[in-house]
């Protein structure tokens, strides 16, 4: 983020020299044009009329929301040109393909420009506001500069304008009027704890908290949906009946995303059967128990993450990623990805040193990143340096499924849905097994099939390898 200041002085036509104050004369016309204060000789470099302030011009820049995350999008201004805000007070909805978060302001002072419109994209680090910041008198830099006057120099400090009075929409951000409609949250029993009693999202949060806890949150009826757009013109090589969807920002994003994965690495795929009947029986024996402890499910999900993170130990080119100058790095922690499916798209939380970690750890750990990213509450370094992902189709039913990689990994790996079928055992009997395919996909720059196979195999071996007495500690 780049400031620009513009000076202001008493002294017209005196040439005022600028120790410490970083000034861009390339750029600050652009700030300083906005301002009727003041105005500049540029050959001269002096100011030629002033107010006996500045003011300093803070730009906010499109932040980098996860490390392969190179643009991102405007959802909604939180703010309004000429509004104050606070510093850390939320500015700007932003979305990528990985998050969906406010952006808090940098410094405190009034919105002076918005440069970037809602559902516009934009590279990481492109200017997307102006803030202009508190007032400064330069009595200090005057007397430094300049003659002395024997009048003293007078001075005065420009206040930012004060907002006018907001109307009830505006008491209310997007982000928290979404998750209201998604909860049925009835928003004029929300007490805002923004700024005039702003509703945030984390209000909505805490009341859906709250109401499902049984505390003083009451149910409510449900907000009335928005109403529908015009249909689009269809366009005259459509057939009858067809129509045309807009993309949303995640959505766009989710497809570039994938797009870019399938050009980056060429993805080789291997699949494998596992017999999960021993982790079946114990979770059939042991689920209702653990739910009424802790709140939450045990699934096959930590099982199978204990098994992936082992299987990485032991091959570690598969928790590696490709560099841009061509060289592989292995990375010596594993950061576990979890792609989480939500009604706005896919996310994908970071569990770190997830190896580290025991089985009902893990349990937690993915329940609490789900929940929250099901809630837009991940925070943004939640969702960057995974250094492999696991996905789990098979919560929807799914039998057979290849991923797409998860950029920068060196793979991922799918788990499908656990099954009964009749299976040819030792002996060569038929039993009755829970069986489960598994399907790795991997970036073949950084792997062949072989490692590819071995990795699976381990994965596999992992699985099988558990008895009828778990220990999830």
């Amino acid at each position: 983020m780049v400031a620009h200041a513009c000076i202001a002085a008493w002294l017209v036509g005196q040439e005022i020299r600028l120790p410490n104050i970083p000034v861009n004369l390339t750029t600050a016309p652009r700030a300083w044009k906005n301002q009727s204060v003041c105005y500049m000789h540029w050959q001269t470099k002096k100011i030629q009329r002033t107010k006996g302030c500045f003011m300093a011009i803070q730009q906010v820049t499109m932040p980098q929301l996860g490390e392969t995350v190179a643009e991102g999008t405007i959802g909604s201004w939180l703010k309004k040109e000429g509004e104050t805000i606070r510093r850390d007070e939320s500015l700007v909805e932003i979305i990528t393909d990985k998050i969906t978060t406010e952006l808090p302001s940098p410094v405190g002072g009034t919105l002076a420009r918005i440069l970037v419109q809602p559902d516009q994209t934009v590279k990481v680090g492109t200017p997307i506001a102006e803030i202009e910041m508190a007032a400064v008198t330069t009595t200090a830099a005057a007397t430094s500069t300049a003659p002395a006057n024997g009048n003293g120099a007078a001075t005065t400090t420009m206040a930012p304008p004060v907002a006018n009075g907001s109307t009830n929409m505006d008491r209310i951000s997007p982000l928290a009027r979404k998750l209201a409609a998604e909860h049925q949250v009835d928003l004029a029993q929300i007490a805002g704890t923004g700024e005039g009693g702003r509703v945030r999202k984390e209000d909505i949060l805490a009341f859906v908290e709250r109401r499902n806890a049984g505390g003083a949150a009451t149910a409510t009826a449900p907000v009335a949906a928005a109403p529908a757009q015009a249909p689009v013109a269809v366009a005259p090589s459509a057939a009858d009946g067809d129509t045309f969807i807009t993309l949303t920002p995640v959505r766009r994003a989710i497809a570039e995303h994938m797009v870019r994965s399938k050009a980056t690495s060429p993805h080789a795929t291997t699949i494998m059967e596992v017999d999960m009947t021993p982790i079946a029986h114990f979770l059939e024996h042991n689920k209702a128990t653990f739910k009424q402890q802790h709140g939450y499910s045990l699934t096959f999900v930590p099982f199978v993450t204990k098994a992936v993170c082992a299987a990485l130990r032991e091959v570690p080119s598969m928790n590696a990623s490709w560099t841009a100058d061509s060289r592989i790095q292995v990375h010596g922690h594993i950061n576990m990805g979890f792609a989480v499916s939500t009604d706005n798209g896919l996310f994908v939380p970071v569990l770190r040193d997830a190896d580290q970690k025991s089985i009902a750890e893990l349990a937690a750990a993915v329940n609490d990143l789900a929940t929250r990213a099901r809630t837009n509450r991940l925070k943004p370094d939640e969702i960057q340096g995974s250094t492999f992902t696991v996905n789990n189709p098979g919560v929807f039913g799914t039998t057979f499924s290849v991923p797409v990689i998860n950029q920068p990994n060196a793979g991922i790996l799918s788990m499908d849905a656990v099954i009964k079928r009749p299976v040819v055992v030792e002996g060569d009997a038929i039993a009755i097994r829970s069986m489960m395919y598994i399907c790795l996909s991997f970036d073949h720059r950084i792997n062949d099939g072989l490692e590819g196979a071995r990795f699976l195999g381990a994965v596999r071996r992992n699985l099988e390898s558990y008895g009828s007495d778990i220990n999830l500690h």
